[in-house]
């Protein structure tokens, strides 16, 4: 039985890009648990695009032996959690499989929003390293030892698991990451999963080193891997409790949430004949990613695709790059949108996440829509431009504090549908990149949202259609009209575009007709010959017009949705 005096849980969290990779990798290195010629930068980031972006998508955990200066023999489980914003469940919940964590801060960069997020510092706690180079990472462990407190769990206890992380192996099924809380886990043993009562039998356990490396069983305070013929992984919640089905707890652990998908987006395959092949996608990269979430959804414009939920724009970005990459997909992802709380006359309370499907103007009482709550760190010679951007995305403060005689944390609420287009470039823009972002969700209010219809010849396109607030509607229904009149080819006929809220049109626009030139043959003569002509030729377009048809091109649709809000 492991002696849990010796054992120590940590994770490394930071800001994003401030070295947490580089600093496991040390760690991998001076602990000895890969060789020179097995080592790689980011090791433990198995993704292509973890390793091209220099960023951690998915929790990592393995175990490492470490011989102390005081002679003990230590085992030490690393969790290397990710720094973007989008991933912060799996950072809170790596934490709390943990007793300790190491806060690593970028000197050539300074303290940023989501180092104060996560800790207050006392700087004299402070170790002075440099990972890349790899001096002073043996204090870092030393630290870890002496500092980072022992789990206090009891074996004998009944059986208390906490998931933090999973993934799908075609040969083994769902692979689940655990930290055992109390108890003892060992193979054999019928498990239950708190939050559905499904109950397992588990086949294999083990440890990442971090190649795996089977074990017997995982006692208080270790962390490891449970195989036990799990089908799907939406089964393995994060944040979930395991427990043994003959024995169980009395309770599950604090903390537990469903993960709920802050930004929706329609994917659509640019050949119509890739539907299928875009859903078997989906379906595996679920497999990996239970965060995701996608209904099947059809557009007059595109056709079938599916409207999908992400955990935040980082997310999205990633997942559209893996079904294009890993997939051999060419996709069309429409704007980004929220979920919206629709309470309606009848007083029914209506979940929305796409345009389409907010109601008419008419039966609408009342709209809420998700708010945030932004960290900006940033020096004060940028304010001028923040605080403009913040008024302009309808930011309330909540908070302006010198944090030294240069850098100012600014706190603000900010509706979330105002930050998921362009927020962030603009942010960087006016800081000149000085300035970070951490925010987090923090409820709903009401707002005065409208749904704005966009009509091509007095014909809703459903995927041009979006929510605004009603100051902003008129101002985005002219930039949407005056844009798809220069990307709209010209007919044969006039054609109007008009943004709408209802029946009332704030916007409009004409593609002029093509003409042809029906007056070339008359030279001289009477004028009344050349005007009937003209009236024929008018009479003829009317016609044309009730029965023509518009075929808004794929370029244009494509150009609309890359263009910012202005």
């Amino acid at each position: 039985m492991t002696d849990a005096r010796y054992v120590r849980n940590f994770s490394i969290v930071a800001h994003i890009d401030h070295g947490k990779s580089t600093l496991a990798d040390r760690v991998l290195e001076i602990t000895g648990a890969l060789s020179q010629r097995e080592m790689a930068a980011q090791v433990l980031d198995s993704m292509d695009l973890e390793r091209e972006r220099g960023i951690t998508i998915k929790a990592h955990a393995v175990r490492l032996h470490y011989s102390a200066r005081d002679g003990k023999q230590y085992q030490l489980n690393l969790i290397d959690t990710p720094g973007h914003v989008d991933f912060s469940y799996e950072v809170s919940r790596s934490l709390s499989a943990c007793e300790g964590a190491v806060l690593v801060i970028d000197a050539s960069q300074g303290v940023e929003a989501q180092t104060l997020a996560n800790a207050q510092l006392d700087p004299n706690e402070a170790l002075e390293i440099s990972a890349k180079q790899g001096t002073g990472v043996d204090a870092v462990l030393e630290a870890i030892v002496a500092r980072v407190p022992a789990p206090r769990g009891t074996p004998q206890a009944p059986l208390q698991a906490l998931i933090f992380d999973s993934w799908f192996d075609s040969y083994r099924g769902v692979v689940v990451l655990s930290r055992i809380v109390e108890g003892t886990l060992a193979t054999g043993t019928r498990i239950r999963l708190w939050s559905n009562n499904q109950v397992y039998t588990v086949e294999e356990l083990g440890v990442l080193t971090p190649k795996p490396v089977r074990v017997d069983h995982l006692d208080a305070g270790e962390v490891g891997f449970i195989v036990a013929n799990i089908k799907r992984i939406s089964d393995t919640r994060i944040g979930d409790t395991i427990t043994d089905d003959a024995r169980p707890a009395a309770g599950p652990l604090p903390g537990f949430e469903e993960i709920k998908p802050m930004v929706f987006a329609g994917l659509y395959p640019v050949i119509a004949s890739d539907y299928e092949a875009l859903r078997d996608a989906l379906e595996k990269l679920r497999l990996n990613d239970s965060s995701l979430f996608y209904e099947p959804e059809n557009s007059e414009a595109l056709g079938f695709g599916f409207r999908c939920g992400f955990l935040g724009l980082l997310h999205m970005e990633i997942v559209q790059e893996r079904l294009e990459r890993e997939f051999n997909l060419d996709l069309i992802t429409t704007a980004p949108s929220v979920r919206y709380r629709v309470t309606t006359k009848a007083g029914e309370v209506l979940d929305v996440h796409t345009p389409t499907k907010f109601p008419a103007a008419g039966d609408v009482h009342k709209v809420e829509e998700p708010v945030i709550r932004a960290q900006i760190f940033t020096q004060d010679e940028f304010l001028g431009g923040i605080l403009k951007l913040l008024e302009e995305k309808r930011g309330v403060q909540k908070g302006f504090e010198y944090v030294s005689p240069k850098r100012v944390l600014l706190t603000y609420e900010l509706p979330l549908n105002e930050i998921v287009l362009d927020f962030y470039d603009r942010l960087k823009s006016a800081s000149r990149g000085y300035a970070s972002l951490d925010y987090h969700f923090a409820g709903y209010w009401v707002s005065d949202l409208v749904k704005v219809d966009f009509l091509v010849a007095g014909e809703p396109v459903d995927a041009l259609s979006f929510v605004s607030h009603r100051d902003q509607a008129f101002a985005r229904g002219r930039v949407l009209c005056g844009k798809m009149r220069k990307l709209i080819p010209r007919q044969l006929f006039e054609v109007a575009l008009q943004a709408s809220i209802g029946s009332r049109v704030i916007a409009r626009e004409n593609v002029p007709p093509l003409r042809k030139n029906v007056l070339a043959k008359c030279y001289g003569g009477d004028i009344t010959r050349k005007r009937k002509l003209l009236e024929k030729q008018k009479e003829g377009k009317k016609r044309m017009k009730r029965v023509g048809r518009v075929d808004i091109p794929q370029e244009a649709f494509l150009a609309v949705l890359k263009v910012s809000e202005e």
